[in-house]
């Protein structure tokens, strides 16, 4: 007891380096993050600890809706007032980056492991001119609280990401605007995917291209 207070009054460090203190005393768990923000939709059979849900531009809308069974964490950005991101039921998401400005869909026993990227947007135009004043826009935003307020979607070019049900995908794994994930397929770790994916494959690599099908009997 008195060492756990000498470490608390020295920012835990004791705590986390002493081994005479069992792993479970030693490990921080991930508190709740916003959730009961009025922008994500999720029920009570679902888990959102360590999720973090951002709106730039927010209405009275659901931006993101968890199905049932689901454990969801993560962090979640809705960059455009459109944007929406749909998870469905029996799905596993470990942690990463979900950037949305037009349409995220997950189906269901989707899994996803950890440091996973999801962006259905260019970020920025590839023409200078269209870009140029992204910095300060954001600086003025940020300046006045209102992170992304300024910021010009128009010229960003945009397409909606598709997970099919049954979906693996490898941990560190980025996944670009307008992919869409076959049914049961499998993305290698560290996978960068810029095309599409069948139904039934593994892919990997970056970019990620064919490895091989899943036969029948592994499905």
């Amino acid at each position: 007891m008195i060492l756990k207070i000498i470490a608390k009054l020295f920012n835990s460090r004791l705590i986390y380096k002493n081994p005479h203190i069992p792993v479970y005393q030693r490990v921080k768990t991930i508190p709740q993050q916003n959730p009961t923000s009025p922008y994500l939709k999720c029920p009570e059979s679902s888990s959102t600890e360590g999720l973090v849900l951002t709106v730039r531009k927010p209405k009275n809308l659901i931006y993101l809706s968890v199905g049932e069974n689901s454990c969801v964490q993560g962090n979640f950005v809705i960059e455009s007032e459109k944007g929406s991101i749909e998870i469905g039921d029996r799905t596993f998401i470990g942690g990463g980056q979900f950037i949305c400005t037009d349409q995220i869909f997950i189906g269901n026993d989707v899994m996803f492991s950890w440091g996973c990227t999801v962006v259905d947007n260019n970020s920025h135009s590839i023409y200078w001119k269209d870009r140029q004043n992204d910095v300060t826009d954001w600086k003025k935003g940020l300046d006045e609280k209102r992170v992304g307020a300024y910021k010009d979607w128009s010229n960003v070019k945009e397409e909606k990401v598709i997970i099919k049900d049954k979906a693996w995908i490898g941990f560190n794994s980025i996944i670009l605007k307008g992919v869409t994930i076959g049914e049961g397929s499998i993305v290698g770790a560290g996978s960068v995917v810029t095309k599409s994916v069948p139904d039934w494959t593994i892919v990997g690599g970056n970019p990620a291209k064919i490895i091989r099908q899943i036969t029948e009997d592994e499905r």
